[in-house]
């Protein structure tokens, strides 16, 4: 076994053959996989902000082919008491120290960057009572499960007379407010306020156990993820909730990617705690919905998580049609 290496993203065939393990790990075995293409992933690796490191490893076996890869997402700006990490060891070279390898990697990077907390993200089948390999994995380096989420599916197109009457719904309880929409590029006169609503998300959604602080947003990160959302060929839906006195109630988020052709991302929605009430979750996304099948008709599969305790957004997922698939699992060790 080799020392585990770090892979040049400028590197063709060193990235290619990093991402064909990973992201084979990554999508065993799961019915909906969604793991970012290597062109996404590339542009991120190519191309880092200031608001976060990425790293990819890997270790070899003993005909240097590729055994295990690792991706390291480690934020800069806020939050830096953690990293979060991902492993993945090829099917035909597990259990022979590949993964442990590659933790003891983490390891040194947590060291290297100061930080003290170590998240990763495990997905598990519907159903499972007992720990799958992923899971018996971090519970044997020091990780325990702090958040537990559904990774859900709609199928779309959803009818107009669907999207009408859920629209309709919504409409009862929240006079005085109004919706607004874009695409990629927040318009300049909300995107302090957009910003702050960003910000806010962190706190406002439901973690659980997980050790996370609020996000540090204005509007130059806002920017910042724009452009690499565009170079990465995402393109971004977004609504947000204006209330009477002028200021933003909510927001949601669609992403397609051209290199991902039938799969949609929902990204983040919020409806901040002074709003709540009024039905501006369903407004939000039914009207968010309309607007991406305005540009996109074809069939294509949405995929959104949600935190088991978060009842409110899981009403509204269920009012639209979504259907659990897997359950996502967030890990940490801290210390």
């Amino acid at each position: 076994m080799s020392t585990p290496e770090r892979v040049d993203p400028r590197d063709t065939e060193g990235i290619a053959a990093w991402y064909d393990v990973f992201r084979a790990a990554m999508d065993e075995g799961r019915p909906y996989p969604v793991t970012w293409t290597l062109e996404e992933l590339r542009v991120s690796l190519l191309e880092p902000t200031e608001y976060a490191a990425k790293e990819i490893w890997i270790v070899r076996n003993e005909t240097q082919a590729v055994a295990g890869a690792m991706f390291l997402d480690v934020p800069l700006k806020d939050n830096t008491f953690a990293l979060s990490a991902r492993i993945g060891v090829r099917a035909d070279a597990r259990r022979q120290g590949y993964g442990s390898a590659l933790a003891q990697a983490i390891e040194e990077r947590a060291a290297y960057y100061g930080r003290t907390v170590v998240q990763a993200q495990v997905d598990i089948p519907l159903g499972n009572d007992t720990d799958t390999p992923a899971q018996a994995f971090a519970r044997s380096f020091g990780l325990t499960p702090a958040n537990f989420e559904v990774h859900r599916v709609l199928e779309l197109p959803l009818a107009e007379d669907v999207l009408d009457k859920l629209s309709e719904e919504a409409a009862q309880h929240h006079e005085g407010y109004h919706l607004r929409s874009w695409q990629d590029h927040c318009p300049d006169d909300l995107v302090d306020a957009f910003a702050a609503l960003q910000a806010s998300f962190n706190l406002e959604a439901p973690h659980g156990e997980l050790e996370v602080e609020a996000a540090v947003w204005d509007a130059d990160r806002v920017r910042s993820v724009e452009n690499q959302s565009l170079a990465q060929g995402r393109h971004g839906w977004m609504t947000v909730a204006i209330a009477p006195d002028g200021s933003l109630a909510g927001h949601t988020e669609l992403y397609v990617g051209k290199h991902d052709p039938g799969n949609v991302f929902q990204w983040g929605t919020l409806v901040s705690p002074a709003h709540r009430g009024h039905r501006l979750g369903l407004a939000l996304k039914a009207h968010n919905h309309r607007e991406l099948q305005r540009s996109h008709p074809e069939p294509l599969v949405v995929h959104t998580w949600n935190g088991e305790a978060n009842t409110a957004m899981n009403a509204v997922n269920a009012k639209l049609g979504f259907r659990p698939v897997e359950l996502h699992e967030e890990w940490q060790r801290s210390g």
